[in-house]
């Protein structure tokens, strides 16, 4: 699939996704309800329920409402995770206006992301799949441990990268896993397609959270909404840094470790620590692990024929483990929402920055756990460049 494919259907995607979401949580005309849309219309990228409307096509189903609404359980399940997280990082904002528990207030917040859990459960017994529910279950708990464990670990400059890969496998992968895995059971596909979509959701949702964390270190304050280092500053240790303290003298190992456990840094602690985290090569190392993660995510797909939804999934992984290619539009704020006309047409406009991913190359400095990002990246790389 070309690009201008991709850009086509992450489009329709994310408008037919933001419509169904919008009549989903209109439905209760309350406070509950009004904190759900704001939280709506802040922005997002709708990634869960595209993965989820991909792999149930994939698999042979045909797309429709019915569809679009399971696939929106995952994203309210998201949703639910970014108020509640917001609330125990004591974050102010959230894509660049205020979060909601500023806006309506913590306790109203609390019960916003308690109720859209409680909605999205509702939504997936219509599926009629005990095992399918069972698997929402699950992730449920798997993101509760995984904002426990990150809290735990706050300012703690001795995490280890193993320690690191299990809080995002928790709080990131494992929702984009059962997004991805979930149309499998559904269908009673076999158990090697179910294992391949799930797969490719785990490797997917690492590489994504690693880019992610990324450009906490070398991202544009404007573009990304936040400030750059939001995370050190709220006491979350990345890789960039793991891997940079790693790599270090260690002097300025050291260094860094007393830099990063402290509340607060000067503008000059603050550059001390880009400068230390370059020096270790933490940026750049953790670009070539999260470009290994999309490989492999692409590479899951093998197992599948060739097919639109394959390669747009593949690509789709590809492209994230950038995340550049998500630091515009799509992270703006909705200061006004209006009618689900006026939505669509923000999120369709929103979605033609697309082209700015032409930047964004991948490492090659590992070969063999590269060899599918790789054959992936130069086509797209190009026909991206044309677009230009």
């Amino acid at each position: 699939m070309s690009a201008k494919g991709i850009l086509a259907v992450l489009n329709d995607r994310a408008a037919a996704v933001s419509s169904a979401l919008e009549a989903i949580l209109a439905e209760d005309r309350d406070l509950l309800g009004e904190i759900s849309l704001y939280s709506l219309y802040g922005g997002g990228k709708r990634l869960r329920p595209v993965v989820f409307s991909l792999a149930w096509e994939l698999l042979g189903g045909e797309p429709g409402p019915s569809v679009l609404r399971g696939a929106s359980v995952f994203e309210i399940i998201h949703m639910a995770s970014l108020l509640h997280d917001d609330i125990v990082d004591s974050s102010d904002t959230r894509r660049g206006r205020r979060a909601a528990h500023l806006e309506f207030g913590v306790p109203e917040a609390v019960l916003a992301g308690d109720y859209l859990v409680a909605k999205a459960a509702r939504i997936s017994l219509e599926w009629k799949c005990l095992e399918a529910f069972d698997l929402l279950t699950h992730v449920i708990r798997e993101l509760s441990y995984g904002e426990l464990y990150q809290l735990q670990a706050r300012r703690d400059t001795g995490l280890t990268r193993g320690g690191y890969h299990d809080i995002i496998r928790r709080k990131t992968a494992a929702l984009l896993s059962a997004a991805a895995e979930t149309p499998a059971v559904l269908a009673a596909a076999p158990a090697g397609a179910r294992e391949a979509l799930r797969s490719y959701g785990i490797r997917y949702g690492m590489s994504f959270q690693i880019a992610d964390d990324v450009l906490d270190y070398s991202g544009d304050e404007g573009a990304l909404g936040k400030p750059v280092l939001k995370d050190l500053d709220e006491g979350r240790v990345t890789l960039p840094l793991i891997l940079a303290r790693d790599a270090l003298p260690a002097g300025k190992a050291a260094r860094l470790r007393e830099l990063a456990a402290q509340p607060e840094r000067s503008p000059e602690e603050r550059a001390e620590v880009l400068e230390l985290v370059g020096e270790g090569g933490g940026i750049e190392k953790a670009r070539e692990e999260a470009a290994r993660w999309a490989g492999d995510a692409a590479g899951a797909l093998d197992a599948f024929p060739v097919s639109d939804a394959s390669e747009f999934l593949k690509r789709l992984a590809l492209l994230n483990s950038s995340r550049e290619f998500w630091a515009g539009k799509p992270h703006r704020t909705v200061s006004a929402p209006g009618p689900a006309s006026k939505f669509r047409w923000l999120a369709t406009v929103s979605w033609l920055w697309f082209p700015a991913l032409h930047g964004a190359t991948l490492p090659v400095s590992d070969r063999t756990s590269l060899l599918n990002a790789c054959r992936f990246q130069w086509s797209l790389f190009h026909e991206t460049y044309v677009l230009l």
